[in-house]
């Protein structure tokens, strides 16, 4: 494969090398994948450092409406020099050139080198960073400009060549493709600030759910052991008490907001910590036979538990005592949805390398806008409850490469189907890998 184009100070016109071509394939593989657009922009940037040699890049999105820039994979910069970037936009030329002509540049191609030193922005920023050299490449959708990559190096390693530059606008190209893509497959996104928008919030709400995952570690083990150790007191003190007043009723008060408060503590940790699995064969239509018994006796002639676990499903690879836990809190769930003398269905059906597990009611429904919530951690609709269970569920499903969605129409019921791999050799092979 050979490829020729004039542009700049010169032609890029070499064969590109068989590490070059498969680096290219990889990248595009990557962009035409079902991956989310940040596992994307991450994974190609990755490769970039073996296409061009450099110390430092970044890509950037452009929201047109404000006028500023965010950055959305980085290698090498600084927070410092990231700032400025962002807050100096203006004075940044290489950046203004693409904007204005839609097209990669060198930074030496629009200032020679010495006026380049020169420069504010250079001896505030770039010099002390011990950068030179930059080229950029801008990243296009439909027409218009919402981005570019950004690529630098000292003096020391010399200027980029015209090469470099095709090979990041090859690279930036399929970076717009990959936006493109996901624009298609998120339908609500109909303007690219959207979707850029919508990156950020992702970005910003895993660092809140890290920073609360931590937090919440640290404060279930600090507040646990003091909760055993109160609840194993009133034990002793309602045991050994010689007072003349009843407190009876006060003492079960007491115990069963302990017992809440260290079931929240539990909540906490499950969703705080790691899942840790141990797999083993398992046949669903069985386990759930198990978990379904357990609520008919729990539950009595309240609610009428229907099944249909006849059929059989090829066999899983899972944690039993996880999917017990699973099934148990969407069982639960439809149960409290249900009104005496209502019924839910427990059903399963399989098709090619997947196991379906259906969990439905036919209570009052779920409003749209409550579906888009229910798997966030804390949200929920109940008086009392942490909000982790459908949280915990999902993180849980979600370890067994499954996925779990909720269907419902207010007034016509809830249903909540959980797909699962189907158990083979190689499948066992990436879970122990794992």
């Amino acid at each position: 494969m050979s490829v020729a184009r004039t542009g700049g100070k010169g032609e890029f016109n070499k064969d590109l090398s068989v590490d070059e071509l498969e680096m290219l394939l990889d990248i595009s593989s990557i962009v035409n994948s079902h991956l989310d657009l940040d596992e994307i922009l991450q994974s190609v940037h990755s490769y970039l450092p073996r296409l061009i040699p450099h110390t430092k890049s970044g890509i950037f999105f452009y929201h047109e409406t404000t006028g500023k820039v965010t950055i959305h994979s980085n290698i090498g910069f600084s927070d410092r020099l990231l700032k400025q970037f962002a807050e100096n936009i203006s004075s940044h030329f290489l950046f203004k050139k693409q904007l204005a002509t839609k097209k990669g540049w060198r930074s030496t191609d629009i200032h020679p080198v010495e006026d380049i030193k020169k420069l504010p922005y250079f001896q505030s920023a770039m010099r002390r960073e011990g950068i030179l050299f930059g080229i950029g490449a801008p990243i296009i959708l439909e027409g218009e400009f919402i981005g570019t990559i950004h690529v630098t190096r000292p003096e020391s390693r010399g200027d980029f060549s015209i090469r470099d530059l095709r090979m990041l606008e090859l690279v930036a190209n399929q970076i717009g493709i990959a936006v493109k893509n996901a624009l298609t497959y998120e339908k609500d996104l109909k303007e690219k600030d959207h979707i850029i928008t919508v990156l950020e919030q992702k970005v910003k709400q895993a660092e809140r759910l890290a920073a609360l995952g931590r937090a919440a570690a640290i404060i279930a083990h600090e507040v646990k052991n003091p909760l055993t150790s109160i609840r194993l007191s009133l034990y002793s003190v309602e045991k050994k008490s010689s007072w003349k007043m009843d407190i009876n009723e006060d003492l079960k008060i007491v115990k069963e907001a302990v017992d809440r408060v260290s079931r929240t503590m539990e909540d906490l940790l499950h969703f705080s910590s790691d899942t840790y699995l141990r797999f083993e064969e398992i046949d669903l239509n069985e386990l759930l036979k198990d978990v379904v018994s357990e609520y008919r006796n729990q539950y009595g002639k309240g609610v009428i538990i229907e099944t249909s676990l006849n059929k059989p499903v090829p066999a899983i690879l899972a944690d039993c005592e996880k999917l017990k836990e699973i099934f148990g809190n969407l069982l639960s769930n439809s149960i409290a949805a249900t009104e005496d003398g209502g019924t839910v269905r427990v059903s399963t059906n399989h098709s090619f390398d997947q196991v379906f597990a259906v969990v439905e009611d036919w209570g009052s429904g779920i409003s749209l806008e409550i579906q888009q919530k229910i798997f966030e951690p804390f949200f929920t609709t109940k008086q009392t409850g942490t909000g982790l269970g459908l949280a915990i569920a999902k993180k849980n499903i979600e370890a067994h490469r499954g996925t779990i969605k909720v269907e419902s129409e207010p007034g016509w019921g809830t249903k909540f189907i959980v797909t699962l791999p189907v158990y083979n050799q190689a499948r066992r092979g990436v879970v122990n890998d794992e």
